[in-house]
């Protein structure tokens, strides 16, 4: 009888435990989502993006996004973390660069500033 109460036991934490983790990552991948869509909503207002380069710019940052929640979670120093991450940053403003004109470039310079 004790094992059979502890086996239910031992299941019903395991449950909670991973439904626990699976609500975080649900939370961590909309909060990622929420983050590239904010980022891409204020490139399109500050740089007065046409249709392409909207959907350019979104495939860009969510790439990035993903790339950068990869990183996040690999077992590896925060330096080394952190130096990915922003290695990830300067690729996305070249690759963003790429993509506008010159005026639009010259703005998106600025704002880096």
């Amino acid at each position: 009888m004790k094992i059979i109460k502890l086996l239910t036991l031992s299941l019903i934490i395991s449950t909670n435990y991973f439904g626990q983790e699976s609500e975080n990552s649900v939370n961590q991948i909309n909060s990622t989502e929420n983050n590239y869509i904010s980022e891409l909503e204020d490139l399109k207002s500050l740089l007065d993006l046409n249709a392409e380069q909207v959907q350019q710019v979104s495939s860009i940052l969510e790439g990035i996004e993903q790339k950068n929640g990869q990183v996040s979670s690999m077992n590896l120093i925060q330096e080394d973390k952190d130096a990915i991450i922003e290695r990830n940053q300067q690729a996305k403003s070249a690759m963003i660069l790429a993509i506008l004109n010159e005026t639009q470039k010259a703005i998106y310079l600025e704002s880096l500033n």
